[in-house]
């Protein structure tokens, strides 16, 4: 295995631009290899969440929003900021039920990712949600006009591979899901395998 590429080391943090959910600044770095400093764009954003949530007949529940930086309808997890004060575990769960109105049996959590390690600082909690039932229509923040449908496991995994789901986090999570044996893929991939070979 190759050895780690030595730490840059932060010379300079320059004035961060607060935009309430991120701030952005750049800062230097010295490269360790020659000393020659550079400049990087850092976002510091507080960690995220997001849950994927098995209901008690082993559904998939499922938010639809549009975003304004594909300027699309995101077929997605619920999921969100954790705020100051929470664990991730009790964002996910609140999140979950403001945006669904689904509440979890039990909250059993995947891992923690980086969001974008190039750029930002914080890290995205993983987590499905077991057992979940309906309990209220849900109450998404004002700004937020959310849709909710549910699907199976092998079709949450279908819309991955058609692209109908794009997000890269979500499609990150899922991925957690189905290592940690959350979605029923086995029967999939050996159709896959078949279908390559030509039966």
């Amino acid at each position: 295995m190759a050895p780690d590429p030595r730490p840059w080391t932060r010379v300079r943090t320059g004035e961060r631009k607060d935009h309430q959910i991120l701030k952005v600044g750049v800062d230097v770095f010295a490269d360790p290899r020659s000393g020659v400093e550079h400049d990087r764009v850092i976002i510091e954003a507080p960690d995220w969440c997001n849950v994927l949530p098995l209901t008690t007949d082993g559904r998939v529940v499922l938010i639809k929003q549009f975003r304004f930086g594909s300027q699309e309808v995101s077929l997605e997890l619920p999921g969100g900021v954790v705020d100051d004060g929470e664990t991730p575990e009790e964002a996910v769960e609140r999140e979950l039920e403001e945006e669904t109105g689904y509440r979890a049996g039990r909250v059993v959590k995947l891992g923690a990712y980086r969001s974008n390690p190039a750029h930002f600082t914080n890290r995205v909690h993983a987590f499905v949600a077991l057992e979940c039932a309906a309990v209220h229509d849900g109450h998404p923040d004002g700004a937020e006009d959310v849709a909710v449908e549910t699907v199976g496991p092998r079709d949450l995994v279908r819309l991955v591979g058609e692209g109908r789901i794009t997000h890269a986090l979500m499609i990150a999570s899922i991925g957690l899901a189905a290592v940690h044996g959350y979605l029923a893929v086995g029967e999939m991939r050996a159709r896959n395998v078949r279908r390559a070979a030509g039966g």
